[in-house]
């Protein structure tokens, strides 16, 4: 979990009905940049209903990936490389399915969320995974909005 989730999470926890003012500029100071107001009052209502970690992450995975870019050394792309292929534009609807998978090994939940937009969370445990379905079932995500993909164990021999 990272830092700034963390700190929100604890504020939530220490004072549900914290002023959306005070929250965000306490995470201002300890992190140099706050939360929208409409951020906060989603989280707010994640945090109410037990969906604060996936609500987190459907708003600030872009944040992250962001991060994790920034640490490899800028190389010159050319004219046509310089958007992020799972940057959203709004264009293209093909920009809307598009989801980041940073491992194999998980069991794999893809949603599309009701503005349209993929999301995808790994799990390493198939009842966590299940359970994210049910949560989405139950806020009113339709089934074939959502697709639970298992974790396969293949043994793999290499033959010279």
């Amino acid at each position: 979990m990272s830092d700034k989730k963390a700190f929100v999470a604890s504020l939530f926890e220490g004072d549900p009905n914290i002023n959306q003012l005070e929250l965000s500029r306490a995470v201002r100071e300890k992190f140099g940049k706050g939360l929208s107001f409409v951020h906060v009052r989603k989280l707010r209502e994640g945090h109410a209903d037990g969906s604060f970690d996936r609500l987190w992450s459907e708003m600030f995975a872009t944040e992250a990936d962001l991060k994790r870019s920034e640490k490899t050394a800028p190389k010159k792309k050319s004219r046509g490389e310089r958007r992020r292929k799972t940057l959203l534009k709004g264009r293209r609807d093909i920009d809307r399915d598009k989801i980041v998978m940073n491992a194999f090994d998980n069991h794999l939940v893809v949603y599309r969320t009701h503005e349209g937009l993929m999301h995808s969370q790994a799990f390493k445990s198939r009842k966590r995974a299940e359970r994210l379905v049910n949560q989405l079932l139950i806020e009113g995500v339709p089934a074939n909005e959502i697709a639970h993909f298992k974790r396969n164990e293949i043994k793999t021999t290499v033959v010279l």
